[in-house]
Protein backbone atom coordinates (compact mmCIF):
# COMPACT_ATOMS: atom_id res chain seq x y z
CA UNK A 1 0.00 0.00 0.00
CA UNK A 2 1.24 3.26 -1.22
CA UNK A 3 1.70 6.04 2.14
CA UNK A 4 -0.51 9.26 1.46
CA UNK A 5 2.62 10.89 2.14
CA UNK A 6 4.67 9.89 -1.20
CA UNK A 7 4.48 12.19 -3.71
CA UNK A 8 4.75 11.74 -7.84
CA UNK A 9 7.93 13.29 -8.73
CA UNK A 10 6.55 14.72 -12.28
CA UNK A 11 7.43 17.85 -14.40
CA UNK A 12 4.65 19.64 -12.73
CA UNK A 13 5.92 18.58 -9.31
CA UNK A 14 9.21 19.54 -10.05
CA UNK A 15 8.11 22.88 -11.17
CA UNK A 16 5.79 23.31 -8.05
CA UNK A 17 9.26 22.69 -5.88
CA UNK A 18 11.47 25.72 -7.38
CA UNK A 19 8.55 27.49 -7.25
CA UNK A 20 9.98 29.95 -4.27
CA UNK A 21 13.30 29.89 -5.79
CA UNK A 22 14.42 33.20 -7.63
CA UNK A 23 12.85 33.95 -10.71
CA UNK A 24 16.29 33.59 -12.60
CA UNK A 25 16.97 30.64 -10.99
CA UNK A 26 13.52 29.34 -12.27
CA UNK A 27 13.74 30.43 -15.66
CA UNK A 28 17.38 28.59 -15.76
CA UNK A 29 16.15 25.60 -14.78
CA UNK A 30 12.99 25.53 -16.85
CA UNK A 31 14.85 26.54 -19.85
CA UNK A 32 16.85 22.77 -18.99
CA UNK A 33 14.22 20.87 -19.27
CA UNK A 34 12.52 22.67 -22.38
CA UNK A 35 16.08 22.23 -23.63
CA UNK A 36 15.74 18.49 -22.70
CA UNK A 37 13.11 18.05 -24.00
CA UNK A 38 13.51 19.11 -27.67
CA UNK A 39 16.44 16.85 -27.55
CA UNK A 40 14.87 13.85 -26.88
CA UNK A 41 11.92 14.53 -29.34
CA UNK A 42 14.31 15.29 -31.96
CA UNK A 43 16.95 12.05 -31.24
CA UNK A 44 14.24 9.87 -30.07
CA UNK A 45 11.62 9.69 -32.71
CA UNK A 46 8.81 12.06 -31.21
CA UNK A 47 9.02 10.26 -27.87
CA UNK A 48 9.23 12.86 -24.33
CA UNK A 49 11.63 12.95 -21.49
CA UNK A 50 9.04 10.84 -19.43
CA UNK A 51 9.25 7.82 -21.94
CA UNK A 52 13.01 8.62 -21.34
CA UNK A 53 12.82 7.78 -17.50
CA UNK A 54 10.46 5.03 -17.64
CA UNK A 55 12.82 3.10 -20.16
CA UNK A 56 15.95 4.02 -17.81
CA UNK A 57 13.99 2.91 -14.66
CA UNK A 58 13.18 -0.69 -16.67
CA UNK A 59 16.99 -0.83 -17.38
CA UNK A 60 18.02 -0.21 -13.78
CA UNK A 61 16.01 -2.65 -12.37
CA UNK A 62 17.09 -5.52 -15.15
CA UNK A 63 20.99 -4.62 -15.85
CA UNK A 64 22.55 -2.23 -13.48
CA UNK A 65 25.22 -1.99 -15.67
CA UNK A 66 24.04 -1.28 -18.63
CA UNK A 67 21.87 1.21 -16.82
CA UNK A 68 25.20 2.87 -16.39
CA UNK A 69 26.50 2.83 -20.22
CA UNK A 70 23.03 4.31 -21.35
CA UNK A 71 22.51 6.56 -19.43
CA UNK A 72 26.24 8.33 -19.71
CA UNK A 73 25.71 7.73 -23.91
CA UNK A 74 22.66 9.61 -23.83
CA UNK A 75 24.01 12.39 -21.76
CA UNK A 76 26.65 12.94 -23.98
CA UNK A 77 24.40 12.80 -26.89
CA UNK A 78 22.35 15.65 -25.57
CA UNK A 79 26.07 17.37 -24.98
CA UNK A 80 26.87 16.76 -28.78
CA UNK A 81 23.32 17.76 -29.72
CA UNK A 82 23.72 21.25 -28.13
CA UNK A 83 26.86 21.74 -29.76
CA UNK A 84 25.98 20.89 -33.02
CA UNK A 85 23.25 23.59 -32.23
CA UNK A 86 25.49 26.23 -31.10
CA UNK A 87 24.88 26.42 -27.88
CA UNK A 88 27.96 28.24 -25.90
CA UNK A 89 30.09 25.77 -24.05
CA UNK A 90 29.63 28.02 -20.71
CA UNK A 91 25.93 27.83 -21.70
CA UNK A 92 26.04 23.70 -21.86
CA UNK A 93 27.42 23.24 -18.48
CA UNK A 94 25.10 25.10 -16.52
CA UNK A 95 22.26 24.06 -18.67
CA UNK A 96 23.61 20.03 -17.88
CA UNK A 97 23.83 21.07 -14.46
CA UNK A 98 20.01 21.63 -14.23
CA UNK A 99 19.41 18.71 -16.52
CA UNK A 100 21.29 16.85 -14.06
CA UNK A 101 19.47 18.16 -10.80
CA UNK A 102 15.98 17.83 -13.01
CA UNK A 103 16.99 13.87 -13.27
CA UNK A 104 17.79 13.38 -9.68
CA UNK A 105 14.20 15.20 -8.81
CA UNK A 106 13.09 11.89 -10.88
CA UNK A 107 15.19 9.51 -9.17
CA UNK A 108 17.62 8.94 -12.33
CA UNK A 109 21.34 9.61 -10.12
CA UNK A 110 24.34 10.50 -12.07
CA UNK A 111 27.94 10.60 -10.45
CA UNK A 112 30.77 12.81 -10.03
CA UNK A 113 33.04 10.46 -10.63
CA UNK A 114 31.39 8.99 -13.71
CA UNK A 115 30.52 12.34 -15.19
CA UNK A 116 34.51 13.15 -15.20
CA UNK A 117 35.36 9.95 -16.88
CA UNK A 118 32.25 9.20 -19.40
CA UNK A 119 31.18 12.79 -20.76
CA UNK A 120 33.19 15.78 -22.58
CA UNK A 121 32.25 19.08 -22.60
CA UNK A 122 33.54 21.49 -25.41
CA UNK A 123 36.24 23.83 -23.68
CA UNK A 124 35.05 27.32 -22.90
CA UNK A 125 37.25 29.80 -24.56
CA UNK A 126 38.83 32.19 -23.14
CA UNK A 127 37.89 36.28 -24.26
CA UNK A 128 39.54 39.16 -22.19
CA UNK A 129 36.72 40.96 -20.61
CA UNK A 130 36.25 44.40 -22.39
CA UNK A 131 36.83 47.47 -19.64
CA UNK A 132 34.11 50.33 -19.84
CA UNK A 133 35.33 53.02 -20.53
CA UNK A 134 35.43 56.78 -18.40
CA UNK A 135 33.81 57.96 -21.78
CA UNK A 136 31.66 55.09 -22.61
CA UNK A 137 30.02 55.49 -18.76
CA UNK A 138 29.62 59.31 -20.20
CA UNK A 139 27.56 58.17 -23.55
CA UNK A 140 25.44 55.81 -22.16
CA UNK A 141 24.22 57.88 -19.38
CA UNK A 142 23.57 60.77 -21.69
CA UNK A 143 22.06 58.76 -24.16
CA UNK A 144 19.45 57.71 -21.36
CA UNK A 145 18.80 61.40 -21.45
CA UNK A 146 15.25 61.00 -21.76
CA UNK A 147 14.52 58.84 -19.06
CA UNK A 148 15.66 60.06 -15.60
CA UNK A 149 14.81 56.57 -14.04
CA UNK A 150 16.89 54.64 -16.37
CA UNK A 151 20.32 57.11 -16.10
CA UNK A 152 19.80 56.83 -12.07
CA UNK A 153 20.10 52.78 -12.51
CA UNK A 154 23.57 53.35 -14.53
CA UNK A 155 24.68 55.80 -11.88
CA UNK A 156 23.77 54.03 -9.16
CA UNK A 157 25.08 50.40 -10.69
CA UNK A 158 28.32 52.17 -11.23
CA UNK A 159 28.54 53.46 -7.88
CA UNK A 160 27.58 50.73 -5.79
CA UNK A 161 28.92 47.39 -7.10
CA UNK A 162 25.28 45.78 -7.29
CA UNK A 163 23.50 43.30 -9.69
CA UNK A 164 21.09 44.86 -11.12
CA UNK A 165 18.66 42.17 -9.55
CA UNK A 166 20.41 43.39 -6.61
CA UNK A 167 19.71 46.76 -7.47
CA UNK A 168 15.58 46.57 -8.47
CA UNK A 169 14.85 45.31 -5.65
CA UNK A 170 15.96 48.11 -3.42
CA UNK A 171 12.89 50.08 -1.23
CA UNK A 172 13.17 53.58 0.27
CA UNK A 173 13.20 52.17 3.64
CA UNK A 174 16.35 50.67 2.18
CA UNK A 175 18.08 53.67 2.25
CA UNK A 176 19.43 55.39 5.29
CA UNK A 177 19.59 59.52 4.09
CA UNK A 178 21.09 60.35 7.58
CA UNK A 179 24.66 59.45 6.78
CA UNK A 180 27.73 61.50 5.04
CA UNK A 181 26.40 59.65 1.81
CA UNK A 182 24.03 57.52 1.50
CA UNK A 183 24.06 54.34 2.87
CA UNK A 184 21.93 50.99 1.17
CA UNK A 185 21.53 48.10 2.89
CA UNK A 186 20.74 45.09 0.06
CA UNK A 187 18.41 42.71 1.05
CA UNK A 188 18.96 38.95 1.63
CA UNK A 189 17.07 38.47 -1.82
CA UNK A 190 19.75 38.01 -3.28
CA UNK A 191 21.99 35.72 -5.91
CA UNK A 192 23.75 34.89 -2.50
CA UNK A 193 20.94 35.00 -0.27
CA UNK A 194 22.65 37.57 1.58
CA UNK A 195 22.46 40.81 2.59
CA UNK A 196 25.31 43.82 2.81
CA UNK A 197 25.87 47.20 2.91
CA UNK A 198 27.25 49.96 0.46
CA UNK A 199 26.58 53.30 -0.57
CA UNK A 200 25.45 55.68 -3.16
CA UNK A 201 27.39 58.65 -4.35
CA UNK A 202 26.04 62.68 -4.72
CA UNK A 203 25.85 62.27 -8.15
CA UNK A 204 23.31 59.37 -7.91
CA UNK A 205 21.41 61.34 -5.20
CA UNK A 206 20.93 64.33 -7.76
CA UNK A 207 19.06 62.09 -9.94
CA UNK A 208 16.68 59.92 -7.43
CA UNK A 209 15.86 62.94 -5.20
CA UNK A 210 12.81 63.77 -6.45
CA UNK A 211 11.35 60.14 -6.88
CA UNK A 212 12.49 59.68 -3.26
CA UNK A 213 9.91 62.68 -2.57
CA UNK A 214 7.39 61.21 -4.35
CA UNK A 215 7.01 57.44 -3.14
CA UNK A 216 6.50 55.40 0.05
CA UNK A 217 8.54 53.80 2.06
CA UNK A 218 8.01 50.09 0.46
CA UNK A 219 8.25 51.38 -2.71
CA UNK A 220 10.56 50.64 -4.86
CA UNK A 221 13.60 53.13 -6.04
CA UNK A 222 14.74 51.64 -9.91
CA UNK A 223 11.50 50.11 -10.83
CA UNK A 224 7.67 51.38 -11.31
CA UNK A 225 6.79 47.70 -11.54
CA UNK A 226 8.11 44.14 -10.36
CA UNK A 227 12.01 44.02 -9.96
CA UNK A 228 11.57 40.97 -12.81
CA UNK A 229 10.14 43.44 -15.13
CA UNK A 230 12.02 46.10 -13.90
CA UNK A 231 15.13 44.40 -14.82
CA UNK A 232 14.12 42.82 -18.27
CA UNK A 233 12.70 46.68 -19.44
CA UNK A 234 16.14 48.07 -18.51
CA UNK A 235 17.63 45.38 -20.37
CA UNK A 236 15.68 45.94 -23.68
CA UNK A 237 16.20 49.99 -23.45
CA UNK A 238 20.20 49.17 -22.89
CA UNK A 239 21.03 46.82 -25.74
CA UNK A 240 19.04 49.57 -28.18
CA UNK A 241 20.60 52.27 -26.84
CA UNK A 242 23.98 50.13 -27.19
CA UNK A 243 23.06 49.80 -31.03
CA UNK A 244 21.93 53.53 -31.63
CA UNK A 245 25.30 54.69 -30.32
CA UNK A 246 27.69 52.28 -32.10
CA UNK A 247 28.87 50.47 -28.78
CA UNK A 248 27.19 47.17 -29.72
CA UNK A 249 30.62 45.25 -30.24
CA UNK A 250 30.26 41.33 -29.02
CA UNK A 251 32.62 38.78 -28.00
CA UNK A 252 33.35 36.35 -30.82
CA UNK A 253 33.12 33.10 -28.57
CA UNK A 254 29.86 33.57 -27.30
CA UNK A 255 28.18 36.73 -29.67
CA UNK A 256 27.20 38.30 -26.24
CA UNK A 257 27.85 42.83 -25.95
CA UNK A 258 31.00 43.57 -24.65
CA UNK A 259 29.24 46.28 -22.52
CA UNK A 260 26.17 44.84 -20.39
CA UNK A 261 24.87 45.82 -17.36
CA UNK A 262 26.77 43.72 -15.69
CA UNK A 263 30.20 45.88 -16.78
CA UNK A 264 28.94 48.90 -14.26
CA UNK A 265 29.61 46.51 -11.31
CA UNK A 266 32.94 45.34 -12.98
CA UNK A 267 33.78 48.93 -13.18
CA UNK A 268 33.31 49.74 -9.28
CA UNK A 269 35.04 46.51 -8.46
CA UNK A 270 38.09 47.91 -10.63
CA UNK A 271 37.78 51.44 -9.36
CA UNK A 272 37.92 49.81 -5.96
CA UNK A 273 40.47 47.84 -5.99
CA UNK A 274 42.51 49.82 -7.50
CA UNK A 275 42.28 52.13 -4.93
CA UNK A 276 41.90 50.22 -1.76
CA UNK A 277 42.57 46.63 -2.64
CA UNK A 278 40.83 43.45 -3.27
CA UNK A 279 39.68 42.74 0.08
CA UNK A 280 37.63 46.24 -0.24
CA UNK A 281 36.39 45.79 -3.57
CA UNK A 282 35.63 41.93 -2.70
CA UNK A 283 33.49 42.60 0.22
CA UNK A 284 31.77 45.59 -0.99
CA UNK A 285 30.50 43.83 -4.20
CA UNK A 286 29.35 40.95 -1.91
CA UNK A 287 31.94 37.98 -2.84
CA UNK A 288 32.46 35.91 -0.22
CA UNK A 289 35.25 34.20 0.77
CA UNK A 290 37.90 32.76 3.20
CA UNK A 291 39.18 36.51 4.50
CA UNK A 292 35.86 37.59 4.54
CA UNK A 293 35.05 36.11 7.75
CA UNK A 294 37.94 37.86 9.61
CA UNK A 295 38.42 41.23 7.93
CA UNK A 296 35.81 42.79 9.57
CA UNK A 297 35.50 46.40 8.81
CA UNK A 298 32.95 49.26 11.14
CA UNK A 299 30.41 50.98 8.93
CA UNK A 300 32.00 54.42 9.26
CA UNK A 301 35.29 52.53 8.33
CA UNK A 302 32.92 51.52 5.00
CA UNK A 303 31.92 55.24 5.05
CA UNK A 304 35.36 56.79 5.19
CA UNK A 305 36.99 54.39 2.30
CA UNK A 306 33.83 54.88 0.38
CA UNK A 307 34.06 58.88 0.08
CA UNK A 308 37.77 58.24 -0.46
CA UNK A 309 36.61 56.16 -3.61
CA UNK A 310 33.74 58.47 -4.79
CA UNK A 311 35.61 60.87 -6.95
CA UNK A 312 36.69 57.89 -8.85
CA UNK A 313 33.07 56.29 -9.52
CA UNK A 314 31.14 59.73 -10.49
CA UNK A 315 30.84 59.65 -14.28
CA UNK A 316 30.91 63.66 -14.84
CA UNK A 317 34.47 65.53 -14.46
CA UNK A 318 32.27 68.74 -12.90
CA UNK A 319 31.11 66.66 -10.16
CA UNK A 320 34.24 64.93 -9.93
CA UNK A 321 36.28 68.42 -9.35
CA UNK A 322 33.41 69.66 -6.86
CA UNK A 323 33.97 66.34 -4.39
CA UNK A 324 38.37 66.79 -5.17
CA UNK A 325 37.97 70.51 -4.08
CA UNK A 326 35.55 69.32 -1.17
CA UNK A 327 37.86 66.61 0.15
CA UNK A 328 40.95 69.30 -0.05
CA UNK A 329 38.96 71.65 1.95
CA UNK A 330 38.36 68.87 4.67
CA UNK A 331 42.28 68.41 4.45
CA UNK A 332 43.15 71.65 4.87
CA UNK A 333 40.31 71.93 7.59
CA UNK A 334 41.98 68.85 9.11
CA UNK A 335 45.72 70.31 9.13
CA UNK A 336 44.49 73.73 9.91
CA UNK A 337 42.66 72.05 13.36
CA UNK A 338 46.16 69.83 13.81
CA UNK A 339 48.16 73.09 13.48
CA UNK A 340 46.14 74.55 16.37
CA UNK A 341 46.36 71.70 18.50
CA UNK A 342 49.95 71.49 18.06
CA UNK A 343 50.22 75.27 19.44
CA UNK A 344 47.73 74.82 22.22
CA UNK A 345 49.85 71.90 23.43
CA UNK A 346 52.73 73.77 23.07
CA UNK A 347 51.36 76.58 24.84
CA UNK A 348 50.82 74.10 27.44
CA UNK A 349 54.14 72.56 27.68
CA UNK A 350 55.39 75.97 28.18
CA UNK A 351 53.24 76.88 31.02
CA UNK A 352 54.03 73.83 32.52
CA UNK A 353 57.82 74.02 32.33
CA UNK A 354 57.74 77.64 33.37
CA UNK A 355 56.00 76.25 36.83
CA UNK A 356 58.73 73.88 37.33
CA UNK A 357 61.81 76.51 36.90
CA UNK A 358 59.75 78.83 39.15
CA UNK A 359 59.18 75.76 41.99
CA UNK A 360 62.99 75.32 41.38
CA UNK A 361 63.73 78.85 42.19
CA UNK A 362 61.70 78.62 45.21
CA UNK A 363 63.81 75.98 46.94
CA UNK A 364 66.40 77.58 45.58
CA UNK A 365 67.81 74.64 43.60
CA UNK A 366 68.32 76.89 40.82
CA UNK A 367 69.98 80.21 41.19
CA UNK A 368 67.65 83.33 40.86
Amino acid sequence: MTSFLVKNKSKESYEQRISTEPITTQRCKLYAIKNFDHFVSETYDDRTTNDIIDELFILKTDNGQEFEDVLYDMLQEWINWNERKGIHPSTIRITFSNVRKYLFFRKIKTNEQDIREHLRFPKIPKEEKYPLSDNEYRMIVDGFSKSPLFQSICLALGASGMRIGELMRVKKKDLDLSAQRVRVKIPPHTKTRAGRTTFFTKEVMGKIEKRLEKINPDDYVFCMESPVSGADNFRTAFRRLLNRLELDERYQSNNFFKISPHSFRAYFFTKAARKHGDNYAHRMTGHGGYLMQYDRMTEEEKMNMYIELEPDLVVYEQTKNKLKIEQLEEENSSISQLREEVRTLKEQQAKQDKKILDKLRENKTLPI
